[in-house]
């Protein structure tokens, strides 16, 4: 019975208790991201830095294929949307 009151003193459980909480976890997701695309660029950063003093042959491999696959036109993932248009062009 204590335990009860001291939870409705504290509000800990209340609805309008528990939006703040979701509302405060909601708005910090975008930092998260971003910090975690930070800490996979460093990371892979140094990668790159080890992998060329251990095996600079494959770590040059990877690096020549990785800025073909970045200065290439043609996309990796083709858009669905440019299918659709070629589509309705040859209607």
């Amino acid at each position: 019975m204590e335990n009860e009151e001291m939870h409705e003193e504290t509000g800990e459980d209340t609805t309008e208790a528990l939006m703040e909480s979701y509302d405060r976890k909601r708005r910090n997701r975008a930092d998260d991201i971003i910090a975690t695309q930070a800490v996979i660029c460093i990371l892979i950063g140094v990668l790159f830095f080890a992998g060329n003093m251990l095996y600079p042959d494959i770590t040059g491999a990877i690096f020549q294929k990785l800025r073909g696959l970045v200065t290439e036109d043609k996309n990796i993932i083709p858009n669905p949307i440019d299918h659709i248009l070629n589509y309705i062009d040859k209607l």
